[in-house]
Protein backbone atom coordinates (compact mmCIF):
# COMPACT_ATOMS: atom_id res chain seq x y z
CA UNK A 1 0.00 0.00 0.00
CA UNK A 2 2.69 2.15 0.66
CA UNK A 3 2.58 5.53 3.10
CA UNK A 4 0.76 8.44 2.14
CA UNK A 5 1.89 11.90 2.43
CA UNK A 6 0.69 15.57 2.72
CA UNK A 7 2.42 19.36 2.70
CA UNK A 8 1.82 20.36 6.19
CA UNK A 9 1.71 23.83 8.08
CA UNK A 10 1.67 23.27 11.74
CA UNK A 11 1.47 27.24 13.06
CA UNK A 12 -1.25 28.10 9.97
CA UNK A 13 -2.82 24.42 10.63
CA UNK A 14 -3.01 24.23 6.34
CA UNK A 15 -2.49 21.50 3.98
CA UNK A 16 -1.55 20.88 0.64
CA UNK A 17 -3.47 17.97 -0.29
CA UNK A 18 -1.14 16.32 -3.21
CA UNK A 19 -4.73 15.82 -4.94
CA UNK A 20 -5.75 19.12 -4.54
CA UNK A 21 -3.17 20.20 -7.46
CA UNK A 22 -2.98 16.60 -9.56
CA UNK A 23 -0.61 14.25 -7.41
CA UNK A 24 -0.70 11.35 -6.25
CA UNK A 25 -0.30 10.03 -1.89
CA UNK A 26 3.17 8.95 -2.14
CA UNK A 27 6.67 10.82 -2.46
CA UNK A 28 7.69 9.42 -5.73
CA UNK A 29 4.14 10.67 -7.02
CA UNK A 30 5.01 14.26 -5.42
CA UNK A 31 7.98 14.82 -7.40
CA UNK A 32 8.80 14.66 -10.67
CA UNK A 33 10.67 16.76 -13.75
CA UNK A 34 7.01 18.79 -14.20
CA UNK A 35 6.12 22.26 -13.10
CA UNK A 36 3.45 21.56 -10.23
CA UNK A 37 4.93 19.41 -7.60
CA UNK A 38 4.79 19.40 -3.79
CA UNK A 39 8.62 20.51 -3.58
CA UNK A 40 6.92 23.57 -5.83
CA UNK A 41 4.02 24.20 -3.90
CA UNK A 42 6.54 24.02 -0.45
CA UNK A 43 8.82 26.71 -2.17
CA UNK A 44 6.09 29.10 -3.36
CA UNK A 45 4.25 29.20 0.02
CA UNK A 46 7.56 29.44 2.22
CA UNK A 47 9.68 31.55 0.08
CA UNK A 48 10.79 35.37 2.08
CA UNK A 49 11.11 38.00 -1.04
CA UNK A 50 8.75 36.68 -3.76
CA UNK A 51 8.65 39.29 -6.84
CA UNK A 52 12.05 41.52 -5.44
CA UNK A 53 13.88 41.42 -8.06
CA UNK A 54 15.17 39.91 -11.31
CA UNK A 55 14.91 36.68 -11.99
CA UNK A 56 12.28 36.25 -9.32
CA UNK A 57 9.00 34.41 -9.55
CA UNK A 58 5.43 36.47 -9.86
CA UNK A 59 3.75 37.30 -6.87
CA UNK A 60 1.08 34.70 -6.37
CA UNK A 61 -1.86 34.94 -3.61
CA UNK A 62 0.53 32.18 -1.53
CA UNK A 63 3.88 34.00 -2.36
CA UNK A 64 5.52 33.26 0.73
CA UNK A 65 2.47 32.63 2.96
CA UNK A 66 4.00 30.08 5.06
CA UNK A 67 7.76 31.70 5.19
CA UNK A 68 8.85 31.60 8.98
CA UNK A 69 6.27 28.96 10.10
CA UNK A 70 6.71 25.20 11.25
CA UNK A 71 6.05 23.34 7.90
CA UNK A 72 6.49 19.90 7.32
CA UNK A 73 5.78 16.89 4.80
CA UNK A 74 4.24 14.07 7.16
CA UNK A 75 3.54 10.77 6.53
CA UNK A 76 0.33 8.81 7.96
CA UNK A 77 2.96 6.63 9.22
CA UNK A 78 4.69 8.63 11.45
CA UNK A 79 5.19 8.25 14.77
CA UNK A 80 6.67 9.88 17.90
CA UNK A 81 10.13 11.26 17.24
CA UNK A 82 9.48 11.33 13.90
CA UNK A 83 8.90 15.13 14.11
CA UNK A 84 11.15 16.94 15.95
CA UNK A 85 10.04 19.32 18.66
CA UNK A 86 6.25 18.34 18.70
CA UNK A 87 5.05 15.85 21.49
CA UNK A 88 4.02 12.61 21.62
CA UNK A 89 0.39 13.24 21.62
CA UNK A 90 0.76 15.78 18.57
CA UNK A 91 3.53 13.40 16.56
CA UNK A 92 1.20 10.24 16.58
CA UNK A 93 -2.01 11.31 15.04
CA UNK A 94 -0.93 13.81 12.86
CA UNK A 95 -0.99 13.03 9.49
CA UNK A 96 -5.04 12.95 11.15
CA UNK A 97 -5.20 15.73 12.55
CA UNK A 98 -3.70 17.55 9.47
CA UNK A 99 -5.68 15.71 6.92
CA UNK A 100 -9.36 15.86 8.85
CA UNK A 101 -8.82 19.59 10.89
CA UNK A 102 -5.94 21.79 9.03
CA UNK A 103 -7.52 24.01 6.26
CA UNK A 104 -6.99 22.64 2.89
CA UNK A 105 -5.33 25.34 0.80
CA UNK A 106 -5.18 23.25 -2.50
CA UNK A 107 -6.99 25.06 -4.76
CA UNK A 108 -5.36 27.88 -3.77
CA UNK A 109 -2.00 26.41 -4.78
CA UNK A 110 -3.20 25.45 -7.61
CA UNK A 111 -4.65 28.74 -8.97
CA UNK A 112 -0.50 29.85 -8.28
CA UNK A 113 0.90 27.26 -10.64
CA UNK A 114 -1.27 28.62 -13.18
CA UNK A 115 -0.19 31.78 -12.22
CA UNK A 116 3.31 31.13 -11.99
CA UNK A 117 4.03 28.60 -14.83
CA UNK A 118 1.29 28.81 -16.95
CA UNK A 119 -0.08 25.84 -16.16
CA UNK A 120 -1.34 23.10 -13.91
CA UNK A 121 -2.13 19.17 -13.55
CA UNK A 122 -5.44 19.03 -13.61
CA UNK A 123 -6.63 15.15 -13.01
CA UNK A 124 -4.57 12.76 -11.33
CA UNK A 125 -4.01 10.90 -14.38
CA UNK A 126 -0.72 13.10 -14.57
CA UNK A 127 0.90 10.77 -12.37
CA UNK A 128 -0.24 7.62 -12.94
CA UNK A 129 0.82 8.50 -16.49
CA UNK A 130 4.37 9.55 -15.68
CA UNK A 131 4.71 6.49 -13.81
CA UNK A 132 3.80 4.39 -16.29
CA UNK A 133 6.15 5.61 -18.87
CA UNK A 134 8.96 5.26 -16.12
CA UNK A 135 8.09 1.36 -15.89
CA UNK A 136 7.73 1.01 -19.16
CA UNK A 137 11.14 2.19 -19.97
CA UNK A 138 12.27 0.21 -16.93
CA UNK A 139 10.71 -3.21 -18.97
CA UNK A 140 12.89 -1.85 -22.06
CA UNK A 141 15.92 -1.91 -19.97
CA UNK A 142 15.86 -5.47 -18.10
CA UNK A 143 17.16 -8.24 -19.51
CA UNK A 144 14.90 -10.61 -21.67
CA UNK A 145 14.34 -14.36 -19.92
Amino acid sequence: MGQYHVLANLDKQEIVHPYGIGLGLKQWEQVGDFYGTLPDAMYLLCMSSPASGGGDLPRTEISGRWAGDRVVIVGDYTTFGGVRGLLQMENEGLYREATTKYQDISGMVFEAFKEVFGEAIDTNSHWKKALEEMNLERSKNEPSS
